[in-house]
């Protein structure tokens, strides 16, 4: 899925990622890697960030990757942040919260931002779909790369208007 997105070439080596519930921190090692963006992951546990700040002393690209412990509705974007990864980390309320974080750090340094859902849930979709400062974008298929047919296996792309 992370080697079909870096194909569709929304991520490259200008760009900084934000990975919001990025656990151990594999698709910030990975898309660092591959596209060499910088990356950003954001964790709220303790344990899992941990075991991120692990995984980076091992990781090929660990001088772009960096990560925070913090709780992702009081994460302030930074500036240079253009891409957002979700892979479903959170509720919608929370989801709400940190949108309007993205769209204030667009207001003050306006700039394109994609954000980028893989797997999205029903909720998810609701919420998007009724966000008026996002702009449906593009959908990356995935449903291939596995067995059965789930609607969900794709990646969604939103840019902030």
């Amino acid at each position: 899925v992370l080697a079909r997105l870096c194909e569709s070439g929304y991520i490259g080596k200008n760009n900084t990622l934000v990975d919001y519930g990025c656990g151990k921190g594999r698709v910030d090692f990975f898309l660092s890697w591959q596209n060499r963006c910088q990356s950003v992951g954001i964790e709220y546990d303790e344990r899992i960030y941990e075991n991120a700040q692990k995984n980076k002393e091992t990781a090929v690209s660990s001088g772009r990757v960096s990560f925070e412990k913090v709780d992702a509705t009081e994460f302030v974007v930074p500036d240079q942040a253009d891409r957002m990864y979700f892979f479903n980390p959170f509720s919608v309320e929370i989801l709400r919260k940190v949108l309007a974080g993205i769209y204030e750090s667009y207001y003050e340094k306006p700039r394109e931002i994609l954000l980028m859902f893989y797997y999205p849930s029903e909720e998810y979709l609701g919420c998007l779909m009724t966000e008026e400062q996002l702009m449906f974008y593009d959908e990356i298929n995935t449903e291939d790369l596995f067995e059965g047919k789930n609607d969900r296996e794709k990646i969604l792309i939103f840019s902030v208007d």
